[in-house]
């Protein structure tokens, strides 16, 4: 018999994370795990409504926001501590996946041998039916059997199901990532551990971010604030690069340098602002090196 928890990170969207849990506690999930980043606009009083009224659902309000990245670590560490489930279904708060997309991702990945295991995602739309541009997974030259189904190499962290087994196996993900790439890494990390990962077309995943497009700091001109948040963005792709090898990261390099005149160049606010995030995110993610956690408890 298959069992699946579905762990939500969340962080002051407290009209999209009701969304997403409407969905989600019409599933068939045994566990749903709640990591509140420290939200501050009301879903700490919300999350303990539904707690209370929920037996499925379990919530872990935080003192401080610790990323996606940070909440995915905690949200599985709170998975393999109270529950026993084959797998873990990993979202955040404005991720509203088809009602059956559960069930075809739970056939798709029971359908990789078991010792290969590892995890599987779904094709996810944006708002307007187009497909969500920064949640497209890196497919694999490996193929499938299904013209359903398609083996990748990295995917996102939105609606991704992954087998416990696995998870017991590589460990959590890198909690200091803070935001962006940690998917990626930990994607990356399954597949070079021998575990496959398969996108099911059929899948239906909506994603519902502001707007469809890639982490760009050029176009940041509206919100100064969210600018220093290219740092983690930055950083954590110089370490990605390096993890490949040194043609990687040379590319990587050169890649900086393009940004560099791009922010000069383009029509913009903040461009000072902009140089300092990219020059120390660069230069920080060329020593950067966090530690893997594993889990101890089984």
């Amino acid at each position: 018999m298959v069992n699946t928890d579905a762990i939500v990170v969340t962080y002051n969207r407290i009209n999209k994370l009701k969304e997403c849990l409407s969905n989600l506690l019409s599933m068939n999930l045994k566990h749903i795990f709640i990591v509140n980043n420290a939200s501050t606009d009301g879903t700490l009083d919300y999350l303990m409504q539904i707690e209370a009224k929920n037996e499925k659902v379990i919530v872990k309000n935080l003192r401080k926001n610790i990323g996606g990245a940070g909440g995915f670590n905690t949200g599985l560490k709170m998975f393999l501590e109270n529950s026993n489930s084959n797998y873990v279904w990993l979202m955040d708060d404005d991720t509203v996946p088809n009602m059956n997309a559960l069930t075809k991702l739970e056939v798709g990945l029971s359908a990789v041998p078991e010792k290969n295991r590892g995890f599987a995602v779904g094709q996810t739309y944006w708002t307007d039916g187009s497909l969500a541009v920064m949640n497209k997974p890196l497919i694999s030259s490996k193929k499938a059997d299904k013209k359903s189904v398609r083996y990748v190499d990295e995917a996102s962290f939105v609606a991704i199901l992954i087998y416990r087994n696995a998870v017991l196996t590589v460990g959590l993900p890198i909690r200091d990532f803070f935001i962006w790439g940690d998917d990626v890494e930990y994607t990356r990390r399954l597949i070079s551990n021998g575990y496959l990962g398969v996108q099911v077309l059929d899948a239906k995943i909506i994603h519902k971010m502001a707007a469809n497009n890639s982490t760009n700091i050029v176009h940041e001109n509206n919100n100064v604030g969210r600018i220093s948040r290219y740092y983690y963005d930055f950083r954590n792709r110089v370490y990605l690069s390096r993890e490949l090898g040194y043609r990687r990261l040379l590319k990587t390099l050169v890649g900086r340098i393009v940004w560099f005149f791009r922010i000069i160049f383009y029509p913009g606010k903040y461009k000072l602002l902009k140089l300092k995030v990219l020059v120390k995110g660069t230069m920080d993610g060329i020593k950067f090196s966090p530690k893997i956690e594993y889990f101890k408890g089984e």
